[in-house]
C-alpha cells in the first residue's frame, strides 16, 4: 500500500504534431479519446495520369442541360461575368436543349473551337467517354456538373441537395402532424427513380427526413415523371384516385411541379386554409419567382422549395476548373472528386417572405418588393 520512494505508474501520452502524424490520425485520436465527431480527412488522391496543358485557361466551355431553365440561365450569366473579372477568361455557353444528341454534339465542339477547359452537364454519358479521354490526353481541363461522368474520374461540381431534402421532409412531416394528427402520413416522390444523383440527393434523404419525424409513415416510392410537366400532371391525376390518402409530395424539379400543382388543382386539391394544410403539402426544387407566389400563398399547398443559387453555382464551377488547371485538384481520380455548393431550404414556415424575396432578387436579379 505504501513504499519509499512511492511507486509510480506511467500511462501513455501522445506526440501529435504537424510533421509526423497525418491529420486523419489526429482526427481519429480525438474522436476515440474525447468522443468528438471530427470528419476524418480522406487520404490524398493518387496523382492523375493527365496534366493540364495550361494553368490559366482563357477559353472555357460552360454546358447547361437546358437554357430555358432560369437557374441555368442565371448560373451561365454569372459564370461569364465571374470568369472575366477574376481570371480574365472567356466563357462560352453550350445549351443542351434537354436533348442527349445535342449534348453529345456540343462535346465535339470543345476541341473544334479550341477550348482550354470545359465544365460539362450531360445526362447520359457513355457515348462521350472516348471524346473526354481524348481531350484529357491533350491537357484540356474537364469537370462535370451534377453527375460524375461515367468512369472518366473528372471532378464533379454538385449542389449540396441531400441536407435540404432531409430538412424539407422532416419539416413537412412536423407541419402535417401538427395540423392533421388523425391523418397518417403517406408520401410520394415524382422525379427520376433511376438517376443515382437525384436518388441520393433528393429522393432518399427526403424519405429519411419524413421517417425521422414519423417512423410509421408510408412511402409510395418515387414515380417516373422524367418526361416533364404533362407526365407529372397525369401521375398526380391517377395517384389521387388510387391513393387519395397521399399527403406529402416531393416534386423533384420546378418544371414537374407545374404539372403536379395543375393535377392537384384539377382534382380539387392543392389547398390550405390560412397556412393550415387540408389535403397535402408539396415540396419542389429550383425555387423561382413563380414558385415564390405559391409558397407564400397561405391557400396553396406548395410550401417548400429547394433554392439552387446560380451565383454560387456558376462561380463554383469556374473555380473548380481553375483548381484543376493550377494542380490543386487532380484532373482525374478514382472515385471522382466531388465539390459541393450550398443549396437553400426556402419554405413558408421557417423563412420569412421578405428573406425569400431578397434571395430571389440577389440570385436571379428579380425585383420583388
Amino acid at each position: 500500500m505504501t513504499s519509499d520512494p512511492a511507486k509510480e505508474q506511467f500511462y501513455k501520452a501522445y506526440d501529435i504534431n504537424y510533421y509526423t502524424m497525418p491529420q486523419a490520425d489526429a482526427a481519429q485520436w480525438l474522436n476515440t479519446q474525447f468522443g468528438t465527431n471530427i470528419p476524418v480527412p480522406e487520404a490524398a488522391a493518387a496523382a492523375s495520369a493527365y496534366k493540364p496543358a495550361t494553368d490559366a485557361p482563357k477559353k472555357i466551355a460552360f454546358f447547361v442541360s437546358d437554357l430555358t431553365n432560369v437557374f441555368h440561365q442565371g448560373q451561365a450569366t454569372e459564370a461569364q461575368k465571374y470568369a472575366k473579372e477574376k481570371y480574365g477568361a472567356e466563357v462560352y455557353i453550350f445549351d443542351g436543349k434537354s436533348d442527349m444528341a445535342t449534348m453529345t454534339a456540343n462535346v465535339d465542339q470543345i476541341m473544334a473551337q479550341g477550348m482550354d477547359a470545359a465544365t460539362l452537364h450531360i445526362w447520359e454519358n457513355p457515348a462521350v467517354e472516348p471524346a473526354v479521354k481524348e481531350m484529357l490526353a491533350k491537357g484540356i481541363v474537364l469537370t462535370s456538373f451534377f453527375s460524375p461522368l461515367g468512369k472518366t474520374g473528372i471532378p464533379v461540381a454538385r449542389s449540396d441537395e441531400k441536407g435540404i431534402s432531409f430538412a424539407m421532409g422532416a419539416e413537412m412531416a412536423k407541419q402535417w402532424k401538427a395540423a392533421n394528427p388523425d391523418k397518417p402520413i403517406v408520401m410520394v416522390q415524382l422525379g427520376w427513380p433511376n438517376h443515382p444523383e437525384v436518388k441520393s440527393g433528393r429522393t432518399d434523404p427526403f424519405v429519411q427526413g419524413v421517417l425521422s419525424v414519423d417512423p410509421t409513415a408510408k412511402d409510395l416510392g418515387c414515380l417516373d415523371a422524367s418526361k416533364g410537366a404533362d407526365a407529372a400532371k397525369q401521375i398526380i391525376t391517377d395517384l389521387v384516385t388510387q391513393h387519395p390518402e397521399v399527403n406529402l409530395i416531393y416534386s423533384e424539379a420546378s418544371n414537374l411541379t407545374v404539372g403536379t400543382m395543375a393535377g392537384l388543382t384539377q382534382a380539387g386539391r392543392g389547398k390550405m386554409a390560412d397556412g393550415k394544410p387540408l389535403t397535402e403539402l408539396v415540396a419542389s426544387v429550383d425555387f423561382d419567382e413563380i414558385e415564390y407566389g405559391q409558397v407564400y400563398d397561405p391557400n396553396s399547398s406548395l410550401k417548400f422549395s429547394m433554392g439552387l443559387p446560380p451565383i454560387e453555382t456558376g462561380r463554383g464551377r469556374i473555380d473548380l476548373i481553375m483548381d484543376v488547371a493550377s494542380g490543386k485538384t487532380p484532373m482525374t481520380s478514382d472515385p471522382a472528386k466531388e465539390q459541393f455548393y450550398k443549396a437553400y431550404d426556402i419554405n413558408y414556415y421557417t423563412m420569412p417572405q421578405a428573406d425569400a424575396a431578397q434571395w430571389l432578387n440577389t440570385q436571379f436579379g428579380t425585383n420583388i418588393k
